[in-house]
């Protein structure tokens, strides 16, 4: 994997380690108030849905660290940066079988 692929990952992995913190920050509240689920507020880290406004709206009254309300879409860039990491690196089979790409296909004689 290249140095820029190693960037761009750790980018990737620190957006979506923002983004779990941020809806951590912003639902947990209203999980522990029993407002919604853990497994309906989960739902939210992925998209939007008529529960995830209701329940950011009852959090936005009072929240005491006075944040923005968490976006859905932050998670999903993040995966997507991660990914492109990934598609940046190529292939990485030499870790698995020892053998280089370049080496992995037999050679016809």
């Amino acid at each position: 994997m290249t140095r820029i692929a190693h960037v761009v990952l750790w980018l990737g992995v620190l957006v979506v380690a923002a983004a779990v913190a941020w809806w951590w920050l912003t639902f947990r509240d209203v999980i522990s108030y029993d407002y919604i689920s853990t497994r309906e507020a989960a739902v939210c880290l992925l998209g939007r849905s008529d529960t995830c406004d209701l329940a950011r709206s009852l959090c936005r009254g009072a929240h005491p660290l006075a944040l923005l309300s968490y976006w859905w879409g932050s998670f999903w860039i993040g995966l997507l940066v991660v990914s492109a990491s990934l598609a940046v690196g190529g292939p990485q089979g030499s870790r698995l079988t020892g053998l280089s790409p370049s080496h992995s296909k037999e050679k016809v004689g």
